[in-house]
């Protein structure tokens, strides 16, 4: 069973699995590609052996967000968990110059992965590598990002829509946005909106999922 779950925030994707499995009984279960715990949205869920050999499929496909882009400040981590180790003082760029930026990332593009990520470094993930205060060398990546736009200003940042290819970090991709308007950003909220064909619409409420199967 292939099946899309709505992850809510302060899960890790392992949680969604680790509660899938418990609740089916089922102990081959996995998921096509990682929601940190603070973002949430479309977590595809394989559910038996046939399932799950067919993550890969999807996990190297397309994958769809809304992003709210935080401006003025940088955090180590490029999201809202992180440390703040930048603050700008700056006038909010209008949505003429904000659309002049993201459209300037428009195609495949190279990208560092952040400091604090799930990649692993000489069999170690970069995560705990970075937790222990140590900064390594993060070679840049070729991703894809094949559709972005300007969905509306708020009042600390912006919020786009962005569709991309496996791989893209849209943390990185918020970050590198900061840089090239002159004020530094960080990712303030992230929601996958859809994996492959599967869209928000589609998932299910996890904890409504598990009830119906108990």
């Amino acid at each position: 069973m292939l099946i899309a779950v709505n992850k809510p925030i302060g899960l890790t994707s392992f949680d969604v699995v680790r509660q899938i499995r418990k609740a089916t009984g089922v102990r081959k279960v996995g998921h096509a590609g990682t929601l940190d715990p603070f973002a949430e949205g479309v977590l595809l869920i394989g559910i038996g052996r046939d399932s799950t050999r067919r993550l890969g499929e999807f996990l190297k496909g397309d994958k769809e967000y809304l992003a709210s882009v935080v401006l003025g400040i940088v955090t180590d981590t490029y999201d809202p968990t992180g440390k703040v180790v930048e603050k700008n003082q700056f006038k909010m760029p209008d949505k003429e110059r904000i659309c002049s930026v993201l459209d300037q990332f428009k195609g495949d593009i190279l990208q560092i992965p952040p400091l604090f990520s799930a990649i692993k470094v000489n069999g170690v993930r970069m995560y705990k590598i970075a937790r222990k205060g140590i900064e390594i060398e993060r070679k840049p990546r070729k991703v894809t990002i094949k559709e972005i736009e300007l969905i509306h200003l708020t009042e600390d940042g912006f919020k786009m829509r962005v569709c991309c290819s496996h791989g893209t970090y849209i943390r990185s991709l918020a970050y590198d946005i900061g840089r090239v308007l002159g004020v530094g950003a960080h990712l303030g909220q992230l929601t996958r909106t859809r994996v492959g064909d599967y869209t928000l619409d589609q998932a299910v409420n996890l904890d409504k999922f598990i009830s119906d199967i108990v």
